[in-house]
């Protein structure tokens, strides 16, 4: 059997790694054998009766090459896969050539943060992204499904567009209104980026936000303080249509910006337009009398009000406290109320790579040794190269609840996802996430309210691994304690 870097897509495209993409089809990194570079190549089965679609609407797409699109750079109508030791496979797939982009997707940066992006620079990003699409809709391409995975900061903090043509094609359209559609995925992305949640459900591993009101409705500031009413029309506006044009939009992002960056200077102007200027009067003795009895009343009656400013924020108010929900995943430490299961086999997980990374040390997570550690393969940059991550597995023997998993990493600056499955093998897709580690602290203790069920205990470390002392980078386990 071949390696996959020895196989070749349409005699071209030399696959090396698969990556972890919501896609529901494949997605490789793969070389382009003739202009030698790196690229990413969606492939989907050509009896799949989503490849008419995906081949015509990636066509149309194919003509928006801007800059800060992730463009579209071949079409292969109908292709096999072959290596030089074996023959062609007889299946035959539509495949999609899109730039290779390193850089880190919005879901992934706000996961990694922790917190969300300050407003000033969510309306700056998200402005730029609106600019994107208002140039496909003058070329008549529209996106149709904007998701937080969508919108890519490359190295260089370039915000860069993916998706045209494919994710609609591959996943469905959120609707067929083409602008209005796009407008209205505009807003969202404002919003998971001033919230870290999205609107209307979990979507890319980041959690849905619930609405305190009845009909459902819900906008920033009722999931995160801090959020002017500003912000909050601007969503509004861009969900109820009131935005006829990705222009009208670009535009209303621009004034909000600007309020934005002068808000404070607006506020301490409103309170210095009025100021009091002293006038010093007839050097006497009944005006020196006057003026001084007339500066103490100013003084108790201003001291009186600020007095009364600064103890109203802190009385009670007849108005409802709105419960703000976390943004994000929260990691909390806490003492483990149950007892620690025992774990039965350890292995690697590596569905994206070769099943080599130093398993032989897989057990060493689980020997409460703080001296041995399971660790990976060195690499050459903090993405595991583009790979999507690599991970290990923990087999319960049975189906148990588990409450706590505690894991203490090689060295601080790792993060980790955690999963509790019945299956060994995960779909990233659609496996509900256990919770996430802390890349600040070297342990972690992650708690979850409610029980899950499962055998297998995934600790799946993602991209952005810490550099090692070789000048390369490595991840790495020394102990896994799963409690019930």
């Amino acid at each position: 059997m071949s390696n996959a870097s020895d196989r070749l897509f349409a005699n071209r495209y030399a696959l090396d790694v698969q990556i972890s993409s919501s896609l529901s089809s494949p997605v490789w990194r793969a070389m382009d054998q003739l202009l030698k570079r790196w690229v990413t190549l969606i492939l989907l089965p050509t009896s799949d009766l989503r490849s008419v679609k995906l081949l015509q609407q990636c066509q149309v797409a194919a003509a928006n090459d801007r800059r800060d699109v992730v463009s579209i750079l071949d079409v292969i109508p109908a292709g096999n896969i072959s290596s030089p030791k074996e023959s062609a496979t007889q299946d035959t797939y539509v495949g999609i050539v899109t730039e290779w982009l390193d850089g880190e997707t919005l879901d992934r940066l706000l996961i990694r943060r922790g917190e969300v992006l300050p407003v000033d620079q969510a309306l700056k990003q998200v402005g730029v992204v609106a600019n994107t699409l208002m140039h496909a809709h003058s070329l008549n391409i529209f996106h149709g499904r904007l998701r937080p995975h969508n919108v890519i900061f490359s190295q260089g903090q370039e915000v860069r567009l993916s998706g045209f043509g494919v994710d609609a094609a591959l996943l469905g359209a959120d609707s067929d209104e083409g602008a209005a559609q796009d407008i209205k995925g505009v807003g969202q992305l404002l919003f998971v980026m001033v919230t870290g949640m999205w609107p209307s459900g979990r979507v890319d591993s980041l959690p849905g936000a619930s609405s305190p009101d009845a009909n459902g409705q819900v906008v920033p500031s009722q999931v995160h303080g801090g959020i002017r009413n500003s912000v909050d029309r601007l969503y509004q506006r861009s969900q109820d249509g009131t935005y006829q044009t990705m222009r009208q939009l670009v535009d209303a992002l621009s004034v909000g910006e600007v309020e934005t960056s002068e808000d404070l200077q607006s506020r301490v102007t409103r309170f210095t337009a009025n100021s009091v200027n002293w006038v010093p009067g007839r050097d006497d003795k009944s005006s020196r009398l006057r003026a001084s009895v007339i500066a103490g009343m100013s003084v108790l009656i201003f001291g009186w009000v600020g007095w009364q400013l600064l103890t109203s924020n802190f009385q009670k108010s007849d108005a409802p406290i709105a419960v703000l929900v976390s943004p994000l995943p929260s990691v909390e430490a806490s003492e483990p109320a149950g007892q620690i299961l025992e774990i039965t086999k350890t292995d690697i997980y590596d569905p994206l790579g070769d099943n080599e990374e130093n398993f032989d040390q897989a057990n060493f997570a689980i020997d409460n040794d703080d001296k041995t550690a399971w660790t990976t393969v060195y690499y050459n940059s903090a993405n595991m190269g583009g790979k999507a991550g690599v991970g290990l597995l923990l087999d319960l023997g049975e189906s148990q609840k588990v409450s706590n998993v505690a894991v203490t990493f090689t060295s601080v600056g790792q993060a980790a996802d955690i999963y509790v499955t019945d299956s060994p093998k995960i779909d990233f897709a659609t496996a509900n996430r256990f919770g996430v580690t802390n890349p600040d602290e070297v342990s972690s203790e992650v708690t979850s309210a409610d029980s899950v069920s499962g055998r297998y205990v995934l600790i799946w470390l993602t991209p952005d691994l810490p550099k090692a002392t070789s000048g390369k980078y490595q991840g790495g386990v020394v102990q896994v304690d799963v409690t019930g």
